[in-house]
């Protein structure tokens, strides 16, 4: 078969790096080629040997080709037919299909059932009137009288057309009767009509992709079960079609308007004549200079050239069509290398060369079927509108001069769905894909339309898509939340896809400001809400591992992907309106490595503007001066992501977990593919020069950790096979086992003045892998995280599981072992060259960031040293990686660490923990915490976990069942509950929040969720606590219902919506605040 399989990226064979480690792979399950029934390219007569003409002729030509280097030529006249008899591979196109995962990108299982059909190209040089019916019956006589599928396509098109057909889905001709298996295949031409039609590139297939779309010349009929499709396309182009516009329109006013909005976006794009841009030394100069020549190379291999009067190139494909020729390219590998840095070379060199290459370009996409109504056969994934909107912008007047803007402009009409706007469903959020790569192709497609009221209209439409996008969002839907996560693939995303569509808003807000277009005040809130979170979350510029989807390595975004967003919130055209903002935007610039952010500075899938941004930045720090604003000290809680945060001083703290709303970990193709853990109370701490963030731990997590044991995180320590984990689907778990759910409602946290809390009630609901290692649904903990002042106070209690294999753990820290950076024991130095495995009785160490672990007695603890075996990844972040090795995605690698941890043992039953981690404190202040412990614990069991830090006047909650009375002033509550009771002096402070956040629940992970689930929004509900004694309200609050006494003690209802912390101020009354008649 001679075409290239995307299986080729999947086959992950990984070179022995020592001795006696052995790579795994990955295994790979029925593919690409195996779908294949019969694959014709038009190469040899044998292709067409069964194939017959009446009134027409069949002949090869080079004139145009799909694959190889010619196509089938179909001469016909009025009633012309082709026939095929007993068609290779058409009987198992129709027949079942066994069940199993066909796909590779997004593959999902399929049960066994029918959904073979064809895949093929057909080009014309005019477009013609009519319709080409295709039949296919079990017979010849049977698909010309009596076909069982029957499908026509549209011939109103110039260029290459994809026909993707799922026989069963799309074609089957109603009330059928005959013979389920399928031999000939007839062609009818439209009555009345002659011409001539190419065909390439034809496929018959026991499956074809869920992922095809329909369009102008083929609308298909996709099974409602699986038809929830963000990349529909044909639908909002139908809607824009069908749009009137006719409002009045003031054009000299709407001209000068558009100048405005066009003008900024050239700026940011080209710059200016000043060369502030250098000044933050990105050394984005090198790189637009880099890709110029690339691209000139790359237009090279394309072969774009002219003849008679037509252009021709390297087939171009979707790039989710997993049957590319090996002699083809997809829209990502020929256009993004090229349309932009072409154009950039026109505008910033004058290269007139670049142009006309630029312009050939533009017809041969055309030709190809990148067109206004082609959908290639499938759009899945087409997002990566910014190039070649960009670059069609840079020379809309060249194209214009051309005769050829329009052509452009309805193309960018099609492929960024601009009816869509026309027709905003507030009911559901938009896919931040959309938003990151094509809100800004959207604004670029309305600005090249003439000054009209079409113009006019859409750009209010745009106006109200954008404050509809930057809204808070329902359930399970990008993008925000009301903490100000940020959604994708109906879970946190708080890097890459979450934090790129956030820099796109705020790159539109900037644009639009001081137009008649310009952003909601609603919305410029939620902006600069949305980037203070992520400054609040982050060490520097670094999140959780756990909190970036399949992106562990590539946790940050403040440095690169939102750092433009900060400076267009702070900035109202060449002023600041928001000096809070750009003193944040101001500390992140001192932080920041330079050169990361210029990865926004080029259209990839996301873009940020070039070199006007960098002007616009430096200009910013220029006028904002040495004033900086870092985030506060205090606790961040966002029960949306399942995840706290925590900043003391010159430490800082950040835990992760899942339940039922909030999924476990996400991977994909060489990505993550260690990260199982993550989200099993890993506790990741940091202490000293934040400018670093958390690269200056020592943790190595892509040196030869031990992804097994996350510190904070209770886990099995696993062998490394058993933690490298590739997705694979089955019939439960359509997707793989990744973005799983729990069924419980606690991994949140709770605010109270800058102290906090986080609880996890960590439950292992996913059904078992074969030997129940790395997915075990018998396990069970619950783990609570006290933030007080300089101390964090860890519990963990019920833990179990049942196996008697592998150990579990509860995990302090884990280092790569140096010998510049000293742990100690006890207060005795590690010694970098000694091996350990050394078991103890409690006991503390100091780490090598000054971070103290007090362990109590009673504990088993182990410090371990040691080389142990691992895995290194190729992928470290989004648009990031190394060279390995190996040609895959990961090597085993070797290496000593240092780590501590608590030994569960194997089939632990009710098993627990207890710590403190002391922040902030050097070594020879650490005696008043070694002989007494600062807090009491009040209970630990399986229904709460409670303590009581006198020196604050604190005494925290964790609830994870109300079965049983509580300790301390809080002695009941009537569901899981978070808690924080501060008394003093007559006065109480009441902080709570209840962890469930309420959502509809789905299934045991994202997979097919439903749009009434994905959609449907939390509710809120009111929680009955019962505090001992009698306390009053000392202020008025709407979300407490009542208050009432009984037995001497105080009931509240309190309403608790969307895990927020609630404060109540209380006290008691005294006798001199009675009144008296």
């Amino acid at each position: 078969m001679n075409y290239r399989i995307a299986t080729l990226a999947l086959t992950l064979g990984l070179s022995t790096i020592a001795p006696g480690l052995k790579a795994q792979k990955e295994s790979v399950p029925t593919f690409v080629k195996d779908i294949v029934t019969n694959y014709l390219t038009f190469e040899e007569a044998q292709d067409i040997a069964n194939w017959k003409s009446e009134k027409g002729n069949l002949s090869f030509s080079s004139a145009h080709f799909k694959d190889g280097t010619q196509s089938l030529l179909w001469t016909y006249q009025n009633g012309a037919t082709i026939e095929i008899a007993n068609l290779k591979g058409l009987k198992e196109a129709g027949d079942f299909y066994p069940g199993g995962q066909p796909e590779v990108y997004e593959p999902s299982f399929y049960k066994k059932s029918h959904y073979g059909g064809v895949k093929m190209w057909l080009y014309q040089e005019k477009p013609s009137i009519g319709k080409i019916t295709f039949q296919v019956g079990s017979n010849l006589q049977m698909a010309n009288t009596a076909p069982k599928y029957r499908f026509s396509v549209n011939l109103n098109f110039t260029g290459w057309r994809a026909v993707w057909v799922n026989f069963n889905e799309d074609a089957l001709v109603k009330n059928y009767k005959g013979s389920d298996e399928m031999t000939s295949l007839v062609a009818l031409t439209p009555s009345g009509q002659s011409g001539k039609i190419f065909i390439d590139h034809f496929m018959l297939l026991s499956f074809v992709s869920n992922k095809r779309h329909s369009d102008l010349q083929f609308e298909n009929h996709k099974l409602n079960l699986r038809s929830g499709d963000g990349y529909e396309i044909l639908a909002p182009y139908q809607i824009f079609l069908a749009k009137q516009f006719n409002q009045q329109v003031d054009v000299k006013k709407l001209t000068e308007e558009s100048k405005t909005i066009a003008d900024r976006l050239e700026f940011l794009i080209l710059g200016d004549k000043t060369n502030d841009w250098k000044k933050r030394n990105t050394g984005i100069e090198k790189t637009i200079d880099g890709k110029i020549k690339g691209a000139s190379a790359i237009f090279d291999k394309l072969g774009i050239h002219k003849a008679n009067d037509f252009v021709n190139g390297r087939p171009l494909f979707g790039i989710r069509d997993e049957h590319i020729p090996k002699e083809g390219l997809n829209y990502d590998e020929a256009i993004l290398p090229t349309a932009f840095p072409l154009a950039m070379d026109y505008r910033l060199n004058g290269n007139k060369t670049a142009r006309e290459k630029l312009m050939l370009t533009f017809d041969y996409l055309q030709d190809q079927g990148w067109a206004a109504g082609s959908a290639f056969g499938t759009v899945d994934h087409v997002i990566k509108l910014n190039p070649i909107a960009t670059a069609i912008f840079l020379v809309r007047d060249d194209l214009k001069a051309q005769n050829k803007l329009k052509a452009e402009t309805d193309m960018l009409i099609w492929h960024t769905r601009l009816g869509s706007m026309l027709t905003i469903d507030y009911t559901r959020g938009e896919n931040s894909d959309k938003i990151r790569g094509g809100a800004l192709a959207k604004l670029i497609t309305i600005l090249l339309m003439e000054n009209d009221s079409r113009k006019q209209e859409l750009l209010q439409d745009f106006k109200s898509y954008m404050d509809y996008v930057a809204s808070i969002s329902p359930g399970y839907s990008d993008t925000f939340k009301p903490d100000f996560s940020i959604y994708h693939h109906r879970g946190t995303y708080l890097n890459t896809y979450g934090t790129n569509a956030l820099n796109t808003m705020a790159l539109i807000h900037w644009l639009l400001s001081g137009t008649p277009y310009q952003l909601s005040p609603q919305t410029t809130g939620n902006l600069k809400q949305a980037l203070k979170r992520q400054a609040e979350i982050a060490y520097g510029v670094d999140i959780h591992y756990g909190a970036g989807g399949r992106f562990p390595l590539g946790n940050s975004s403040l440095d690169g992907f939102t750092f433009p967003a900060l400076a267009y919130m702070s900035m109202n055209g060449n002023t600041i309106a928001d000096k809070e903002m750009a003193e944040l935007f101001n500390y992140i610039y001192d932080i920041a490595e330079p050169d990361v952010v210029a990865r926004m500075l080029s259209p990839v899938l996301t873009y940020s503007g070039t070199f006007g941004t960098l002007n616009l930045i430096e200009r910013l720090h220029k006028m904002v001066g040495a004033q900086k604003h870092r985030p506060a000290d205090g606790a961040v809680s966002m029960p949306y992501s399942g995840l706290m945060a925590y900043r003391q001083g010159n430490a800082f703290a950040t835990v992760k977990g899942y339940n039922k709303y909030v999924w476990d970990f996400e991977s994909g193709r060489g990505e993550n593919n260690l990260g199982r853990y993550l989200s099993h109370g890993m506790l990741v701490t940091a202490q000293g020069d934040e400018k670093m963030g958390f690269k200056s731990l020592g943790l190595g997590l892509n040196e030869g950790f031990d992804w097994s044991m996350l510190p904070g995180a209770t886990t099995k320590m696993l062998p490394a096979d058993k933690v490298l984990y590739y997705t694979k689907g089955d019939q439960k778990y359509i997707e793989g086992k990744h973005r799983n759910f729990s069924e419980s409602v606690v991994a949140s946290g709770l605010q109270q003045g800058t102290n906090g809390l986080f609880a996890l009630d960590l439950r292992d609901d996913v059904f078992p892998d074969e030997d129940k290692s790395l997915f075990d649904n018998s396990f069970r903990a619950r783990k609570t995280y006290f933030f007080i002042g300089n101390e964090i106070i860890c519990l963990g209690s019920s833990i179990q599981n049942n196996d008697t294999r592998y150990p579990t753990v509860t995990t302090l820290f884990q280092y790569r072992t140096d010998e510049k950076r000293k742990n100690s024991f006890n207060g005795k130095e590690i010694s970098a060259s000694s091996s350990l495995n050394q078991k103890a009785d409690g006991g503390y160490f100091t780490d090598q960031n000054g971070l103290h672990y007090i362990i109590p007695k009673g504990q088993p603890i182990v410090l371990g040293q040691d080389k142990q075996i691992s895995y290194r990844g190729a992928n470290v972040g989004d648009q990031k990686s190394i060279v390995l090795n190996t040609s895959g995605a990961y090597e085993k690698t070797q290496e000593v660490y240092t780590k501590a941890w608590f030994d569960h043992g194997t089939n632990p039953k009710d098993k627990g923990y207890e710590y403190e981690i002391v922040l902030n404190t050097p070594t020879a202040d650490l005696k008043p915490y070694l002989q007494n412990k600062t807090y009491e614990v009040m209970q630990k069991n399986a229904s709460a976990h409670i303590i009581r830090h006198p020196l604050s006047g604190i005494t925290a909650y964790a609830v994870y069942s109300a079965a049983q009375p509580l300790k301390g002033t809080l002695i009941h509550v009537d569901r899981p509950m978070l808690a924080m009771v501060k008394e003093q002096a007559g006065h109480l402070w009441l902080s709570l929040a209840d962890p469930d956040i309420r959502q509809p629940k789905w299934n045991h992970n994202m997979s097919h969720m439903p749009d009434s689930i994905t959609n449907g929004w939390g509710t809120g509900s009111i929680a009955t606590l019962t505090l001992k004694g009698a306390w009053y309200i000392a202020k008025q609050l709407q979300e407490v219902e009542t208050v009432s006494y009984m037995n001497g003690n105080t009931i509240l209802k309190v309403f608790c919506k969307e895990g927020k912390s609630i404060d109540i101020p209380l006290q008691h009354r005294t006798m001199d605040n009675v009144d008296t008649e």
